[in-house]
């Protein structure tokens, strides 16, 4: 059976990442490769998978696993493939660029608690939002249309990743101990902190905020086929992009650059599916 595009692109993803685990050997490296080899060989079966069935549901969300698993081992990668931090540059185009709308947009009507655990919970749905535009696609629409979906939204997320290749940096990050303090909330802010804390192992990923760029992405992919329900999902995606600055997880020009690159990974999407060999209508 033949490799669908969203299946040679995550192929090619792990093969790079595997490689560069190899040569550059970061600390740990041993581990992080024979993951992504096991991701590749996962990969490989569910690709001989019919369709249909069980085995052929799991083929068809296969993908949406191995992207969030590459995310949890890109740490040691990104880390000791390029040493430098961009922090200082981020940070200082924000107070260069922007004046005072980092610091307002953090301040947000006096951060209350009950707004503040209301955006950590918008923060950490952010996962479910590419995942239901997926899921809608899978019901709704046909094969073909369906395996462009799902590759437009993979390669958002591989472009974030290569963005945190390229320009690795930590975003505007508060010490632990200091959280509770600075950032406020309630106990549900609590959880969701201590949560991220142990789910997002990859930290070196502010910029392009991989948040903006696949919640702007799966609104527009979800736009034309689904009319009705686009405009909660945009509001779902403007909860989530306001989260990621009002939390600290990242500067608004990683906002920006993530919102830059949704429309571009649109346009880039087919061209690169042909290369990969696109479905035919």
């Amino acid at each position: 059976m033949s490799l669908r595009p969203s299946e040679r692109l995550t192929a090619l993803a792990l093969a790079v990442l595997l490689a560069l685990a190899c040569l550059a050997r970061p600390p740990g490296w041993g581990s992080t490769a024979l993951a992504l080899a096991g991701l590749l060989l996962a990969q490989a079966f569910l690709s001989g998978s019919a369709v249909g069935g069980r085995l052929g549901l799991a083929r068809d969300f296969a993908p949406a696993g191995a992207v969030l698993a590459t995310f949890l081992l890109l740490q040691p990668l990104v880390a000791g493939v390029n040493p430098q931090r961009f922090d200082g540059l981020l940070a200082q185009a924000d107070a260069r660029w922007l004046g005072g709308v980092a610091d307002a947009w953090r301040g947000s009507f006096g951060r209350p608690a009950a707004f503040t655990d209301l955006v950590y919970g918008a923060y950490a749905s952010f996962y479910f939002l590419p995942l239901s535009v997926a899921v809608l696609a899978r019901v709704r629409l046909d094969a073909a249309r369906f395996e462009r979906v799902v590759f437009t939204l993979l390669l958002g997320f591989y472009l974030s990743f290569l963005g945190y290749f390229l320009w690795p940096a930590e975003g505007p990050r508060i010490p632990q101990a200091l959280e509770a303090a600075q950032l406020g909330g309630g106990p549900f802010s609590d959880g969701v902190r201590m949560f991220l804390r142990h789910a997002e192992r990859t930290t070196l990923d502010a910029f392009p905020s991989g948040h903006t760029l696949l919640s702007l992405l799966a609104v527009l992919l979800a736009a034309r086929p689904f009319p009705r329900v686009a405009p909660l999902l945009a509001l779902w995606a403007g909860g989530i992009i306001f989260a990621a600055v009002y939390i600290s997880a990242h500067y608004v020009v990683d906002v920006l650059a993530g919102a830059a690159l949704a429309p571009l990974t649109l346009l880039l999407a087919p061209h690169a599916a042909r290369l990969l060999g696109e479905l035919p209508d």
